[in-house]
């Protein structure tokens, strides 16, 4: 039987090794950290003017009005029968605008159905899309 004053005890854990370290990486970090400022990249913006989409043979556009309903050549119709109307083959992109009162759920949904009939798809304003 081992006497209870031989048992041996936890060593103490003691904060001063953690201290150091703390300070260890705290120098380090400082170190390390340049406390210059950052330097600015010069950037040139290109500004171009285009003229507005013409609704023709050759160029498309169709604005989602909201509520399942669109305008294709100005007329208001669904858009189910807007994207039946569309020809199977264009040369340009068909010319997606985006009425006040519809949502951006309805639009991306028309995108992605006019994406999945096959048609290269560009946005435009509602307002800045011309229709005869």
């Amino acid at each position: 039987m081992i006497p209870e004053s031989t048992t041996r005890r936890k060593p103490a854990t003691g904060l001063t090794p953690l201290i150091d370290v703390v300070f260890i990486l705290l120098i380090f970090f400082m170190l390390v950290v340049q406390f210059s400022e950052y330097q600015q990249v010069p950037m040139t913006v290109v500004t171009t003017t285009t003229a507005p989409v013409q609704d023709n043979q050759d160029n498309w556009i169709i604005t989602a009005a909201g509520g399942g309903a669109c305008r294709l050549r100005q007329v208001e119709m669904s858009c189910d029968a807007a994207l039946a109307a569309l020809p199977e083959r264009l040369a340009n992109p068909v010319v997606l605008g985006i009425a006040d009162t519809a949502t951006l759920g309805e639009a991306i949904d028309l995108q992605t159905r006019l994406i999945e009939r096959g048609h290269d798809v560009s946005f435009g304003l509602a307002d800045a899309v011309q229709q005869p």
